[in-house]
């Protein structure tokens, strides 16, 4: 048969072929020309691989795009699939223009091989963290996936002129668009179907709720594996307690094989959606691994987030704090006003810190004595203190020392605040007028190199002092009278925290304040007992500790002050709570 006759005769059985399936959207039994496959043939299937490449092959969008400009994309008429992963209830009340529904769960890999695999794919949820598994599912199956940033509820319906795309007809996919590699869909299948052995479950949607973790850390359940996949700078920052970090990245998953298998692995990010690619890449690869509710939580998906829920923090700042008071000396990072002289009397060598005002410090200061005025000035000047001595540091009463010597400790120096400050320690101290001078001093010897975290921290602290609306709480501390009146008022937005030994506690003690005693395991108590969404109140004997607790705190993130002389005692009278006839309760 010559050529001609064959070209007609084939081109009969093309058109009978496709006349006979002419009513139907079922695909031919023989391969035609618009079927497409993801993946080459002869294909060895090996998952560790296939999410090693997903990884290292990641785009600058990291298959995600962002709410605005899928929007743009739509209003454009770009050619691209669209698949709303919400309920069915949900599509039908409304939906992007041409979306395709797949409700999350089996329906997913059930559509795969309808899903054209010429043009990109977008795919959005209620809130980015569903559809953030979808995209990597999706992108390992051979497609070109991205997931719209926080989804419908938080993204999308935000954007200008949605309305515009917004339709509830439905669109549909026509079926056997796309061979999927048989293992491939195995893989994505069990994936999908997995979601019904967890429907009832803490981990329900491959999940896990803030309150959920929170009871787990506080437990120190030992079931879990909290990873981070946030940015080492801002893992450093602020980490949820026991968190390990491997940032969201082309090389994170060289890293996977340092994850436990044998543990749940939950892992968050900023606001849950990349933590739902990580979360399927790592289920993929046969681990347990689910992703926290919002990640750690930001402005744009508040109040979800473990941050937005006002939950505990742990960080470099945090752990250095903990270890600083863990390690505490016996001088509880304090020194009597005469010891302190005696030393200036003796040359020792040290490093002095004058907090008060430049006109004060002008006034008489403490021979060899720097002048920092309390505020920026002393983060400003933080890397400057010599690290090669002790410092010693002093104000008015040595409350707001107090403060200042928890921001130097921190940052890595030798330093105590000196008792009751000048007013009401040093100057009283016989002989004092030996070593009292007016010339101004500037610090000699070398700094010390300061984690950037830390410095940001302090520079944080002391910059906020300018940022405090209620004029009764500046300079981080509170006057005994309006503390009285808040007592008075039954205020339930302040918490009271007696820091005074537990004995002189329950002598006498403010009205519904608490009390962990200051020492070396505080810190751990104050995880355990006080809240984060009240001002907490600190008291001690005359202020000086408090001082210092009152730093320990606001470091750590919560809202603090220390209220004015504490209980108060005669050496810091007429100030301090009891030195005003103030009522105590046992």
């Amino acid at each position: 048969m010559n050529k001609k006759w064959l070209t007609i005769l084939l081109a009969l059985v093309l058109v009978f072929s496709m006349s006979a399936c002419g009513n139907t959207d079922e695909p031919v039994s023989m391969t035609v020309e618009t079927t497409q496959s993801t993946t080459e043939a002869g294909m060895s299937f090996d998952m560790s691989k296939l999410v090693t490449t997903y990884f290292e092959n990641m785009p600058e969008h990291i298959y995600k795009i962002d709410q605005k400009e899928f929007i743009e994309k739509v209003n454009a008429d770009e050619a691209m699939t669209i698949i709303d992963i919400r309920s069915a209830e949900d599509y039908g009340k409304g939906h992007v223009k041409g979306a395709v529904n797949m409700p999350w769960g089996p329906a997913i890999a059930e559509g795969l091989s309808s899903i054209p695999a010429d043009k990109p794919v977008f795919v959005y949820c209620y809130t980015g963290q569903t559809a953030g598994q979808a995209v990597t599912t999706l992108n390992i199956a051979g497609f070109d996936a991205r997931s719209v940033n926080l989804g419908w509820n938080l993204g999308i319906s935000k954007v200008d002129g949605v309305e515009s795309v917004t339709v509830t007809d439905v669109a549909t996919l026509k079926a056997g668009a796309t061979v999927i590699d048989p293992e491939i869909q195995t893989a994505m299948t069990d994936y999908y179907t997995g979601l019904a052995g967890v429907a009832d479950s803490k981990y329900k949607n491959y999940k896990v709720s803030e309150a959920e973790l929170k009871a787990m850390v506080d437990a120190k359940d030992d079931s879990i594996y909290v990873l981070s996949v946030r940015k080492a700078d801002d893992y450093k920052k602020g980490h949820i307690e026991g968190a390990s970090n491997i940032p969201f990245g082309k090389t994170m998953s060289a890293e996977f094989t340092t994850l436990p298998m044998d543990k749940t692995i939950v892992v968050y990010c900023y606001t849950g959606q990349t933590a739902g690619q990580a979360t399927a890449a790592l289920r993929l690869m046969g681990y347990e691994a689910v992703s926290l509710n919002g990640g750690m939580g930001t402005g744009s998906n508040s109040p979800s987030g473990w941050a937005n829920n006002g939950f505990p923090l742990v960080s470099e700042v945090t752990s250095t704090l903990e270890k600083l008071y863990a390690e505490m000396p016996d001088h509880i990072y304090k020194i009597g006003e005469k010891d302190f002289i005696d030393m200036v009397k003796a040359g020792d060598a040290m490093t002095i810190i004058d907090i008060r005002s430049a006109d004060d410090y002008g006034k008489g200061h403490v021979k060899g004595a720097v002048n920092l005025p309390w505020g920026p000035a002393i983060a400003e000047n933080l890397a400057s203190i010599p690290a090669d001595k002790p410092v010693f540091i002093y104000c008015y009463t040595g409350q707001t020392a107090g403060q200042a010597v928890v921001t130097l400790n921190l940052a890595g120096l030798n330093a105590r605040s000196v008792n009751l400050g000048w007013n009401l320690g040093i100057s009283k101290v016989e002989g004092v007028a030996d070593v009292t001078v007016t010339d101004a001093v500037s610090f000699e010897g070398a700094g010390l190199e300061i984690s950037p975290a830390i410095q940001d921290a302090v520079t944080a602290y002391y910059a906020g002092l300018a940022t405090i609306e209620d004029a009764r709480f500046k300079n981080y501390k509170v006057s005994e009278d309006d503390l009285k009146a808040m007592v008075d008022a039954k205020d339930d937005s302040i918490y009271i925290l007696s820091v005074r030994k537990a004995e002189d506690f329950a002598l006498g003690h403010i009205e519904g304040a608490s009390n962990v005693p200051f020492g070396k395991s505080m810190i751990d108590g104050f995880k355990t007992t006080l809240p984060m969404d009240k001002k907490i109140v600190v008291y001690c004997y005359t202020g000086q500790t408090a001082g210092q607790v009152d730093a320990i705190l606001r470091l750590m993130g919560y809202d603090a002050v220390s209220l004015n002389g504490g209980m108060g005692t005669a050496s810091n009278a007429p100030m301090g709570w009891a030195n005003k006839g103030f009522p105590v309760v046992q």
